[in-house]
């Protein structure tokens, strides 16, 4: 009796390696939700409204079920949105599933961009009608061996092959000659809402430049507020990490961080997230930034600065210098020009001396945009208030800055 358990417990391991079968299909998958992000680039130039006005008439005509089709032109975002639904058929005997996804088509400087998003499903079969759930539910189990039904790799071919039928349709109606473009590069932006007024004001406006500038520039900028998506498993996929306004509070979160860097990551920190004092005990950033806050003036001002640096991809288009938008300034104590590993590319010009009302900076070397050579990074101190993105100038330098994080070597 004895012998015949041991054997049963030795072959239930193997039992479940032989269920667990491999996917026919591969669903992209970011931050746990199904997304498929397309950019074609066409041959030969189109304009925004050729490819707005015809895409609309696309959705129109392309589906006719009720509950679907255009929804909203969104001229401000470049792009028109509506929603399909499609019929995927599972089985001989005439089950078939309803799927339904928000579609967007996004006219961009190389062409135009297609994203499907909120894939939702429902079985329709004898005698059951559910009510729609998220694909993702059914998908993770899938995709880990334990399918729903014996109907799942019918479903999720089927969809597939669906997407890449609304695809093919879609440049027929556009009529226009496309290659289909990787996404140059993926950034993992992180920010809080609850935070001082003025830092969640700077962020609004940080989320809307570099989402503008991914739908051009074709890169991926995704958002969350989550600041326990900064672990292992989930920034793996990313080249870039970017702190908005605010920083991990978590060994585990600093831990996934450094490692991140260490291991060839790049970062991008506005303002706060470079905030550190005797409080803060994570010695890894302070050598990091080679720098801790000293003082700051209030209320915010604009400033002059100097350009340290014309060559560095960061800043070569800027001029020797110019005037930054209203924002909060930091001194640094210890000064991160005294760290050999610090480059620093923009400094406080004397002349904004006494900076300030309420509180004053004085004077002192005060660098405000710099980089720590031994990493892909970038800190800058502006990111205080909603005048920040009002320079051109200086926003060229931010996209310039993210755009060699994404793009250098590692």
């Amino acid at each position: 009796m004895l012998n015949r358990f041991l054997l049963i417990c030795l072959l239930l391991p193997l039992a479940t390696l032989a269920q667990k079968r491999e996917p026919k299909v591969m669903l992209p998958v970011i931050q746990g939700k199904i997304v498929y992000d397309s950019t074609y680039a066409t041959i030969g130039k189109t304009t925004e409204a050729e490819v707005l006005n015809k895409a609309a008439k696309w959705f129109k005509a392309e589906f006719a079920f009720p509950g679907s089709g255009l929804t909203a032109i969104d001229k401000q975002n470049h792009q028109v949105k509506g929603v399909g639904i499609f019929k995927i058929p599972v089985s001989d005997d005439g089950h078939y599933y309803w799927m339904r996804a928000d579609i967007s088509v996004q006219h961009t400087a190389v062409g135009y961009r297609v994203m499907v998003t909120n894939v939702f499903e429902k079985p329709v079969e004898p005698g059951i009608s559910n009510e729609y759930s998220k694909l993702e539910y059914r998908w993770r189990d899938y995709k880990n061996g334990k399918p729903w039904s014996a109907e799942d790799d019918n479903l999720f071919t089927g969809f597939v092959a669906a997407l890449g039928k609304m695809q093919k349709s879609l440049q027929n109606s556009l009529g226009l000659n496309t290659v289909a473009l990787q996404p140059k590069f993926r950034v993992l932006a992180f920010y809080s809402t609850i935070v001082e007024s003025d830092h969640v004001d700077f962020a609004r406006d940080c989320i809307s430049f570099y989402t503008k500038l991914a739908a051009a520039q074709n890169f991926v900028f995704e958002i969350t507020t989550d600041w326990k998506k900064l672990n292992p498993e989930n920034v793996k996929d990313y080249q870039v990490v970017m702190w908005i306004n605010d920083f991990p509070q978590d060994e585990a979160q600093r831990k996934t961080f450094e490692d991140f860097m260490e291991n060839g990551g790049a970062w991008m920190g506005y303002h706060v997230s470079g905030y550190n004092d005797k409080t803060t005990k994570w010695p890894w950033i302070v050598n990091f930034l080679g720098a801790t806050f000293y003082n700051n003036n209030w209320p915010p001002l604009p400033a002059k600065l100097i350009v340290d640096d014309n060559t560095h991809p960061a800043t070569r288009s800027l001029p020797k210098n110019y005037v930054a938008p209203i924002t909060e300034w930091y001194g640094w104590k210890p000064n991160p020009r005294d760290n050999k590993d610090i480059k620093v590319l923009l400094t406080m010009d004397p002349s904004n001396y006494p900076l300030g009302k309420k509180d004053v900076i004085r004077g002192g070397d005060i660098p405000v945009v710099w980089t720590n050579t031994r990493y892909r990074m970038i800190y800058l101190n502006m990111g205080h208030g909603d005048m920040v993105f009002k320079s051109p100038l200086q926003n060229k330098m931010f996209s310039d800055a993210l755009f060699w994080l994404g793009t250098a070597p590692q």
